[in-house]
């Protein structure tokens, strides 16, 4: 299987005293889904802003073999965890269509492929309703729905079942675990990515203290206290 990501030593600190990442190192091949775990202030959100290069860290970030740039970074889809940060426009179409707008798309392409996209989450009925009258979970699958208008072949989501009920994290697990793209999802709802990623990172302090196959993650309990986690 190809490899679509590769981070080697990825340091990051917001001052020079103390970093908040250290030597972060691990790779993503094409159609897995990796679930980075870690308590509130782990570093998560900040990982994954350094590796779309919104955050300027030492060490070594590759998309598809090459370093982040807007080349391969159209080929990368994000998911960031307020879908109001993505969700703003007049109706839901028009924030699906946007992103393939400004990729330079023809605006009756782009209508196409976001009303398709729309209706693979299950959205179509709602194109035309501005996000603000839609539910959480509404918004979350919408917010996936802008991230995948682009056929990227990676996806990156931010906390995705922060504040969303039991159902709407179904709903949500659907969706993803259907997606034939690589996915990395960071959190701490450990029962949603033991259902959907095959592999956890376990982040703590900005440190990488485990990775390995899922539900064997899952099952030490002393190494989930100590991340904070349990």
């Amino acid at each position: 299987m190809r490899t679509v990501l590769e981070v080697r030593g990825l340091t990051f600190g917001y001052d020079s005293v103390e970093p908040c990442l250290h030597d972060v190192s691990f790779s993503v091949d094409g159609g897995e889904c990796v679930g980075i775990v870690g308590a509130n202030g782990a570093g998560k959100s900040t990982l994954l802003w350094c590796l779309l290069g919104l955050l300027k860290a030492k060490g070594a970030v590759r998309l598809f073999g090459e370093k982040p740039s807007r080349r391969s970074l159209a080929r990368v889809g994000v998911v960031f965890q307020n879908p109001e940060d993505q969700l703003f426009m007049p109706t839901l179409l028009q924030d699906v269509t946007l992103p393939l707008l400004n990729r330079g798309a023809a605006a009756e392409a782009a209508a196409v492929r976001a009303q398709a996209v729309l209706g693979t989450l299950g959205l179509e009925h709602l194109a035309g309703r501005a996000a603000t009258r839609l539910s959480l979970g509404e918004r979350k699958r919408a917010s996936i729905a802008a991230a995948l208008a682009g056929a990227p072949e990676i996806i990156f989501l931010d906390e995705p079942t922060a504040e969303l009920d039991g159902r709407s994290v179904r709903q949500l697990t659907r969706v993803l675990a259907e997606l034939p793209i690589a996915r990395v999802i960071t959190g701490h709802h450990l029962d949603f990515l033991g259902r959907l990623a095959g592999r956890l990172l376990v982040l703590s302090q900005g440190r990488i203290i485990a990775e390995g196959p899922t539900q064997q993650i899952l099952s030490e309990t002393g190494l989930l206290e100590s991340a904070g986690l349990i």
